[in-house]
């Protein structure tokens, strides 16, 4: 593994790191834009690197540095977030290994659909349910306005990538 590679994979666990803090605080789960930084980081990176930048987030939030919105340590995974982040393992390689290679606006928005919106849904309701004890019809109202947010961030993420010229992301994001 090459220092550059080195440094871009802890930059993206950075900038997912501080989209944490750039929340609107709400019950039961904050507004945050992590899942833009998760998608951005699927959509320019290799699977693996994506996979090794969500993982030195999630390791670095488990051993107690306060970067998830519940704080940090291991029970942030058993909160009602932890499947939010726990996704973010599937989500972000998933994405970057089933997009197209040409920018397809269908076949991208059908994959960031999955990944970015059904797969972190699914991860994250079922602990919710879990930590909260709430049913599933009841927990699927709740997060209602959570869906529009997602959407808009999902698309926000797909134009930056979209306009983005590929030269930048083969020579310093993938010619590693």
């Amino acid at each position: 593994m090459t220092i550059k590679r080195i440094i871009i994979i802890s930059m993206f666990a950075a900038l997912i790191a501080v989209s944490t803090f750039m929340n609107v605080p709400v019950p039961p789960v904050s507004f945050t834009l992590q899942t833009l930084m998760i998608v951005l980081t699927g959509l320019l990176l290799t699977p693996l690197d994506a996979f090794l930048a969500v993982l030195v987030y999630l390791t670095a939030g488990a051993f107690g540095m306060p970067i998830f919105t519940t704080g940090g340590g291991f029970q942030s995974f058993v909160a009602p977030t932890g499947g939010f982040l726990l996704s973010f393992l599937v989500v972000a390689p998933g994405i970057s290994l089933f997009k197209s290679k040409s920018k397809n606006i269908l076949q991208d928005g059908i994959v960031l659909m999955i990944f970015g919106f059904l797969i972190v849904y699914l991860f994250g309701i079922a602990i919710f349910m879990y930590a909260t004890s709430l049913d599933f019809i009841y927990t699927i109202g709740v997060f209602i306005p959570y869906y529009i947010w997602d959407i808009a961030k999902l698309i926000f993420a797909y134009v930056v990538y979209y306009y983005m010229p590929q030269a930048i992301i083969d020579k310093h994001l993938k010619g590693i």
